[in-house]
């Protein structure tokens, strides 16, 4: 068995060390390092895929039923990886009467696993505008493609209308590795 022992490493036509290493053996690159093929062994928590649905589309609802709002699809590229689920809605209330607005995010349909569970105080004036905003680490265990829908309900008295003037609400779901 070999062994090579030092505490820097450069190259002969460099002016600089390239890579030095501290009294425990951590190893410190220069800013303009470069890695060819795949980096391995950095741990988990990294980004492996975005999937982004954006719309400003009008959608109403009149009643505790849950309108379908986005669709969005990922697969991850293993079981043991989670999906960061990130929604923003941007809706109001119209016709002058109070309602109570809810977002939810489900893996799969209305019917499926709840992510996200929003709910927004009374709006109590015409076009009287809410933002409602969240995050969820979910674990689907499994390597299969997963559906997440972000549904609009309004649970009491008017209508809940997402604004139509401008205001995108989105859904991404991001593929983080284990």
């Amino acid at each position: 068995m070999s062994r090579l022992i030092t505490n820097s490493i450069r190259s002969t036509s460099a002016s600089a060390d390239a890579i030095t290493f501290d009294g425990s053996g951590n190893a410190t690159f220069p800013a303009n390092a470069t890695c060819s093929g795949t980096a391995t062994g950095f741990g988990g928590g990294k980004i492996l895929q975005v999937v982004e649905a954006t719309s400003n589309t009008t959608v109403t609802t009149s009643g505790g039923t849950e309108v379908d709002l986005l669709t969005i699809s990922i697969t991850p590229s293993s079981s043991s990886n989670k999906v960061l689920i990130s929604c923003n809605f941007v809706g109001q209330c119209v016709n002058n009467t109070n309602a109570y607005a809810w977002i939810r995010v489900y893996r799969g349909t209305a019917s499926g696993t709840k992510v996200i569970n929003l709910g927004e105080g009374q709006l109590a004036a015409n076009y009287n505008y809410v933002c409602m905003s969240g995050q969820k680490l979910d674990s689907p265990n499994t390597s299969s493609a997963q559906t997440y829908t972000m549904t609009l309900a309004r649970l009491s008295g008017g209508t809940n209308t997402v604004s139509s003037d401008g205001n995108d609400y989105y859904l991404h779901a991001m593929e983080v590795g284990a």
